[in-house]
């Protein structure tokens, strides 16, 4: 069997095929790294000049690649070696319209969203690398749901505490505690007792957060792709999925919620509203993502839209 290593995005979404490339491909053939969207086609490219053996499946999920980064797989891929890219983003269709080696889908056939996480699984089941079990069926689902925001609509807690327990530890120590639950004989995901505690203290921690950050909101009009948005404008550095949703939920009048972090540079952005698409603000700007979470980076055009332009007036608080 060759060897497999897996790139892919450093969240949840991202690390959970890591964990199922390690439970189908044995221990001394499957490598991984997961890294940020800004860092993923310099991390290709520096593998793909280190190691010229084509005996190396490579595999790449959540995440894409440029044009150029591409073109190198390509030539890959006609001298004989197993590239496999599976996306959830709509922003990554056009690469899977040019190059066969590249698989994207953002809902399955019944309109369910999907994530890299779900779509990996189903590709290792069905290229009998893994087999399914409940506990696998379970803990995917739940970071499918997470990562789509359904686990809001389902008021599926446990897909919420899932992705804050991936960010209050360490990535062994996560690894360590999940993979010998997915590998057990239990029909359940659970938590241990310890995690259990982490995650209530955790909770108390981001309500609090969201009181502060909600009397700080900013409200705009912005201008973006040719149309009117109305923003609700906030510095966030923590929590962006629960502030961002609850900043909605809040305040109706808001299309969406933009949070600023300064030390990152980027932009995250929520909605709630059925028949609003995040991609028509991100794209304009140069991001991506889904319908109702996105992000883009912050540069000296989007400070100027979401900062410059608004932090010292007379704007309206919430």
């Amino acid at each position: 069997m060759n060897k497999v290593h897996l790139f892919s995005h450093n969240d949840l979404d991202g690390f959970s095929p890591a964990l199922l490339g390690k439970l189908a491909f044995p221990e001394d053939k499957f490598e991984y790294s997961c890294v940020g969207i800004g860092r993923i086609d310099q991390v290709i490219t520096e593998f793909l000049e280190t190691n010229k053996e084509m005996e190396i499946d490579l595999y790449i999920t959540d995440i894409s690649v440029n044009e150029e980064v591409a073109k190198m797989l390509q030539k890959r891929v006609q001298k004989g070696q197993k590239v496999v890219l599976i996306d959830h983003h709509a922003s990554a269709i056009p690469l899977a319209e040019k190059y066969k080696w590249a698989y994207v889908q953002p809902v399955y056939e019944d309109g369910t969203k999907t994530a890299a996480t779900s779509l990996f699984y189903d590709y290792l089941v069905e290229q009998t690398f893994l087999e399914k079990t409940p506990i696998l069926d379970e803990y995917v689902e739940l970071v499918r749901q997470f990562d789509t925001w359904d686990w809001f609509a389902n008021q599926n807690e446990k897909a919420k505490q899932l992705n804050h327990l991936f960010y209050l530890i360490s990535r062994d120590e996560f690894q360590n505690a999940v993979l010998p639950v997915l590998q057990s004989e239990e029909e359940v995901f659970q938590f241990s007792e310890r995690h259990q505690t982490l995650l209530e203290v955790e909770e108390k921690k981001i309500e609090k957060y969201i009181r502060e950050k909600q009397k700080q909101m900013m409200k705009a009009s912005l201008a973006i792709g040719g149309k009117e948005w109305k923003a609700g404008i906030v510095f966030a550095e923590s929590y962006q999925s629960e502030l961002g949703n609850a900043l909605c939920l809040e305040d109706e009048e808001i299309d969406f919620s933009a949070m600023v972090d300064m030390g990152r540079r980027k932009i995250g952005f929520r909605t709630v509203k059925e028949d609003l698409s995040l991609i028509d603000v991100v794209v304009p700007l140069g991001g991506g993502g889904h319908p109702k979470a996105a992000g883009c980076s912050l540069t000296k055009e989007t400070f100027e839209l979401f900062v410059q332009s608004h932090l010292f007036q007379n704007e309206e608080r919430s």
